[in-house]
């Protein structure tokens, strides 16, 4: 049996809009083109959706293909190969978030940014 680790794969669009998005991953695959070039398109997904959750976010329709889920993709390539992959927490920030007005108290990391944990 492979040892498991965290893998993270980061994305940013247009300088305003940035995805952090961890899986759980085996060792051995997570060194394969095929993992990284998933992790990139689920990271891509992310910034183009914002989803609010683990679960709403693996059933997305696929941004680069809505005939299949984000689950179902994942699902595809873990099969293919043969691996346990599972997307364990993500982080979507936005830098045009609306800006607090002048007697708002500031605004804490956690209230700007969403993190989700799976469980």
């Amino acid at each position: 049996m492979s040892n498991f680790s965290r893998y993270i794969e980061g994305y940013a669009h247009l300088g305003h809009i940035g995805v952090l998005i961890e899986f759980d991953v085996s060792d051995w695959f997570s060194k394969k083109p095929a993992f990284r070039s998933l992790a990139k398109e689920v990271a891509v997904h992310v910034a183009a959706s914002a989803p609010a959750s683990i679960d709403a976010l693996l059933q997305q329709p696929f941004v680069k293909n809505p005939e299949q889920t984000v689950g179902e993709l994942i699902a595809e390539i873990a099969k293919k190969f043969r691996e346990e992959l599972t997307v364990t927490r993500f982080i979507y920030w936005d830098t045009e978030l609306p800006k607090p007005v002048e007697d708002d108290p500031p605004r804490s990391p956690a209230n700007i940014y969403r993190l989700q944990r799976a469980g």
